[in-house]
């Protein structure tokens, strides 16, 4: 079975080292890999894409070609690229490649609320037997618990915009050793709701009446805590990836 996984995050969350990483411990544990790289304004990434977007759209040169500033080209790009991914994502079929990771741009909005999520799901049911996605946070900013209720709207958002079952994933943990929550709002509820009682702001109590409605429809899952730089936790979000692509899998 070839299992695709979708890296989604805010900028910033290490996506793309995340990809590197995991990609290497595939390779050293020998299970066939394949990697892609959509980000087409990407001046570089820390592992070298088996498929690379920019061999087919560059943002630099939709840029000079269409007069657009930075956005502007990223955007026209992400559209461009999506009417080639059938194109782009070939390779993938024609490998002999247990996992395929697709690492997606820096800018999450620029992907997710664009055609291009829809079509790439799309795609990857193509030339894959499973398609799932993990959502990258940042351990850093899950100290607080406003930016941790946010962070799991973001992570619902994207599970339900891509249409296929979504894990999150907690990163750079080797930079908050001292982070007390798990990542999983089940668990983490009461911290996350005594946390927004203390801040008394609309934005704080906003959020307090989303995570009520969250906390209704969440489910009791092991959030693997990694760190992209150190390795630690690459085995549980393997083992956690493999679970999901399995019938038995029990995420609890």
């Amino acid at each position: 079975m070839r299992t695709a996984v979708i890296f989604v995050g805010p900028a910033g969350s290490g996506k793309s080292s995340l990809v590197a990483a995991y990609a290497r411990w595939l390779r050293e544990a020998e299970i066939p890999v394949v990697t892609v790289n959509l980000d087409p304004a990407a001046d570089y990434v820390p592992y070298r894409p088996d498929v690379d977007v920019r061999s087919y759209v560059s943002a630099r040169e939709v840029a000079a070609k269409y007069g657009l500033g930075p956005n502007g080209a990223l955007v026209k790009s992400m559209e461009l690229a999506a009417e080639r991914l059938d194109e782009i994502l070939s390779p993938v079929g024609a490998s002999d490649a247990d996992y395929v990771l697709v690492d997606t741009p820096g800018q999450m909005e620029v992907f997710i609320f664009r055609d291009i999520s829809v079509r790439l799901v799309d795609a990857l049911r193509r030339v894959s037997d499973c398609v799932y996605g993990v959502f990258v946070a940042d351990a850093t900013l899950l100290r607080d618990p406003a930016d941790y209720a946010f962070t799991y709207v973001m992570a619902l958002s994207v599970q339900l915009r891509l249409g296929v079952e979504t894990a999150p994933v907690i990163n750079k943990v080797d930079l908050a050793p001292d982070l007390q929550v798990r990542g999983d709002l089940v668990r983490d509820v009461a911290r996350i709701r005594q946390g927004l009682l203390r801040r008394r702001t609309l934005y704080a109590e906003m959020l307090r009446d989303v995570v009520r409605v969250l906390y209704k429809y969440a489910k009791q899952a092991n959030v693997p805590r990694v760190s992209a730089v150190t390795g630690e936790g690459i085995e549980d979000l393997h083992k956690m990836l493999h679970e999901m692509s399995c019938a038995c899998g029990d995420l609890s």
